[in-house]
């Protein structure tokens, strides 16, 4: 059991577990009559977040993009499913439910990923504060201080 603990704390087999289980359930749900190409088009932005997730190993910003479309699939699994149920077929049907019973796992395992690799759920960078926050300023460069005692030449900014 603990090389089953230690294989799911390798941050790598972890999103490539998520990937290869959604895909062979999407596939397999896929094989129904899906209507306007909706369940399509957002599990394959799912599968490319994956994909994406996989190629950079060390980008914050895949795994979290991966994380909000994995949890917005859910709700979108769910009216899928409850629209499109009495046109589909039982093979379709049944794929389609067990991939969105493993959402929120993969939600969780993704989730696990992004703290991982040190991400950080911070509600300042998404909604604005009252917080004071430092910038430079790039069109009025700070001067450095001469450190020797000469004089000082000619003041040219006064002139004009």
């Amino acid at each position: 059991m603990t090389d089953l603990n230690e294989l799911m704390g390798s941050p790598f087999v972890r999103v490539k577990l998520v990937a290869f289980v959604h895909y062979f359930f999407i596939t397999n749900a896929m094989l129904g009559n899906w209507g306007h190409g909706g369940y399509e088009f957002s599990n394959f932005l799912f599968m490319i977040a994956l994909f994406w997730t996989m190629h950079s190993k060390d980008s914050i910003e895949s795994v979290q993009t991966a994380l909000v479309i994995d949890a917005s699939c859910i709700f979108f699994d769910l009216v899928f499913i409850i629209v499109y149920f009495s046109s589909m077929n039982g093979w379709a049907i049944t794929f389609s439910i067990i991939n969105l019973i493993l959402r929120p796992v993969s939600v969780a395992l993704l989730y696990r990923e992004f703290n991982t690799r040190g991400g950080t759920l911070q509600t300042g960078s998404v909604f604005p504060t009252t917080q004071q926050r430092s910038y430079q300023d790039i069109d009025r460069p700070t001067q450095p201080t001469p450190t020797n005692n000469s004089q000082p030449g000619p003041n040219v900014a006064s002139i004009f």
